[in-house]
């Protein structure tokens, strides 16, 4: 399944996102790409807090309000990473979503149990285990994502356009950074 996330730039300059793969960037004129400095004393425990508080309004835990089947954190993790990037490898959903192997294969022998996920094994090396969502798995992707957009919405909707915009370009900002810090540490 391939996920593409669009982005308009405050010049108008238009980005898109496939599979979590963030295109190369062009130079920035007259624009600095270092940090300014250090968070300033606090700032970051209180992103966290107006974050995490924001967050859990966002993350669907259950299919259905009336389910009773719930979903960890971990899982959550793996049908997330799973839906926005495809397939993988069991070592790379490991180092994707930041658990042990042994962790990652617990969590992912549960969700092929509940037929959310499936695990093949090409013919041609059989060592190597790929796994991917199973049509549940798809299906409660789509609504996670559809609940978060939603909850994204209604936050959004607080603010002003100039507001909205700017909070997208620093998230933006915040997200290639990481992204570059990924690719450098390889």
């Amino acid at each position: 399944m391939a996920i593409s996330y669009g982005y308009v730039g405050l010049d108008g300059s238009r980005e898109y996102l496939h599979n979590g793969k963030v295109p190369k960037r062009k130079s920035v004129v007259g624009g600095s790409r270092t940090p300014s400095g250090p968070p300033i004393e606090g700032s970051a425990h209180e992103l966290v807090t107006h974050l995490d508080r924001a967050m859990r309004r966002l993350v669907l835990t259950a299919i259905e309000p009336d389910s009773h089947e719930r979903f960890s954190r971990s899982e959550i993790a793996v049908l997330d990473t799973l839906g926005a990037e495809g397939f993988t490898t069991m070592g790379r959903l490991a180092v994707r979503v930041r658990m042990p192997l042994s962790t990652v294969t617990r969590v992912v022998d549960r969700l092929v149990g509940r037929k959310l996920l499936r695990r093949e094994r090409p013919e041609d090396n059989r060592r190597i285990v790929r796994v991917a969502l199973a049509t549940g798995g798809q299906a409660f992707y789509r609504a996670a994502l559809k609940s978060r957009v939603a909850g994204a919405e209604r936050m959004l909707a607080r603010l002003t356009g100039a507001e909205q915009r700017e909070l997208i370009r620093l998230f933006h900002k915040i997200a290639l950074s990481v992204d570059i810090d990924e690719e450098s540490a390889k």
